[in-house]
This record gives structure tokens, C-alpha cells and sequence, in this order.
């Protein structure tokens, strides 16, 4: 059973009384998703928004041909889907779990009945919305001044967080082809591949046959 502390947590309910809050609770649908588990696709209907009860979720931006930019992470209290409150259309991008966790589902009718009820919630997500939309906007003003070396290095570290098993310190994955990354970041295969080997050289990353090693602490750093 989901206790109304789970709500309390975020942000977006403050104020709401035990009651306001059981009342979100019973519309909602409870779902667990396990790490590297896709929550909804960009193009997918919107069918509601989500919170996060436990666990981290990334959000990308991914186009028709596989190229992606991860623009944020959403962490437990957190919502996530939230531009579907506001247009019944297709999803804008793509969230993954990049740990197990739980989530609560609520349909866009009842959620924006609730705004009716207590405009202070419209409040608190327009603050989340201009945050969000300050976090894309370095996202994409960083990207265009990042040169390849760089956005190899950030897209290594996303995916060990994402597809990776911590061990020790340090997350252990298969190793991406090459030309998979070059794909997804519009870059040549050969400045992957020169990339790979000087983090290699540089022992920031451990390649064992088919099998790709990246520290924690290296994941965390901004080199």
C-alpha cells in the first residue's frame, strides 16, 4: 500500500492535506520498472504524467535515426511527463529508468481536475517547467560548443548509468560498437574510436574484450 508520505514528497503537492493527498492516491496506478526499462517513447500518446516514488529516470531527446540528447534526470519525489498535461498528443521524448523504480501513473483528466480544485498546483509546475526548460537550454547551447571528444565522453558515462551493473566502484556493460555511437551522435566513427583509446590510455575507462568498464568516479566527474 502507497502511503500519502509518497506524494508529500513532491514539491508540486505542498500544502495538500491527508486527504487531498488519498484522494490523488486512488486514481493513480502504481507501476516498478527495472534499471534500463523504457517508461514511454517519444511519439507515444500521452497518457498521463508520472512521479517517482523510488529510483532515477533520464529523459532524452532521441530522433528518427537513433542520434539522442540526454537533457535531464528525474529523481525520487520528481515528475516526469508533465508537458502531457497540457496537450493530448504524441510524447516530446523518451524516459528510462537508469535504476529499478516505482512510479505512480496518473491519467491527464483526473490531474488536471486536480488543478482545478487547487490552483497552487499549476503554480508549482510552471516553476518545474522554467527549470526544466533552463536545464534544456544549457543542454543544447552546451552541446553545440562541445567538440566530439567530449560528447563521446558524456554519452560513455550516460550509458554505463543506464545500461551498466555497478561493481566495485565501478559500472560494468558491453561494449557499444563503434559505429552505434557515431550513429547516435553525428560524429565520425574514426573520432570515436581515437576517443575510446585515449580514455582508455588515460585509464578513466577499462575495455575487457567485448566488455566495457567506466569507474563511478569518472562518471561523476566533469572530465
Amino acid at each position: 500500500m502507497i502511503s500519502v508520505d509518497v506524494l508529500r514528497k513532491a514539491g508540486i503537492f505542498k500544502g495538500f492535506s491527508d486527504g487531498d493527498l488519498t484522494a490523488i492516491l486512488q486514481k493513480a496506478a502504481f507501476m516498478e520498472v527495472g534499471k534500463g526499462s523504457y517508461i514511454f517513447y517519444r511519439g507515444d500518446p500521452s497518457d498521463g504524467v508520472y512521479f517517482v516514488v523510488e529510483g532515477s529516470v533520464q529523459v532524452i531527446i532521441d530522433s528518427d535515426d537513433k542520434r539522442e540528447i540526454i537533457v535531464y534526470s528525474v529523481d525520487e519525489g520528481d515528475i516526469l511527463g508533465e508537458l502531457s498535461i497540457f496537450e493530448n498528443h504524441s510524447r516530446s521524448a523518451t524516459a528510462i529508468a537508469i535504476t529499478d523504480a516505482r512510479l505512480l501513473r496518473i491519467a491527464n483528466d483526473d490531474f488536471v481536475d486536480t488543478i482545478n480544485r487547487r490552483p497552487s498546483v499549476a503554480i508549482n509546475l510552471s516553476k518545474i517547467l522554467v527549470d526544466r526548460l533552463r536545464a534544456a537550454n544549457v543542454m543544447i547551447e552546451r552541446m553545440g560548443t562541445m567538440d566530439g571528444a567530449r560528447r563521446v565522453a558524456d554519452f560513455v558515462k550516460a550509458l554505463a548509468v543506464r545500461e551498466g551493473t555497478l561493481q566495485d566502484g565501478a559500472y560494468v556493460l558491453p561494449k557499444p560498437a563503434y559505429g552505434q555511437i557515431s550513429h547516435r551522435l553525428g560524429i565520425s566513427e574514426k573520432t570515436v574510436y581515437r576517443t575510446m583509446r585515449q580514455m582508455t590510455a588515460d585509464g578513466k575507462i577499462t575495455i575487457k574484450g567485448r566488455g566495457l568498464i567506466v569507474p563511478k568516479n569518472f562518471v561523476n566527474s566533469r572530465a
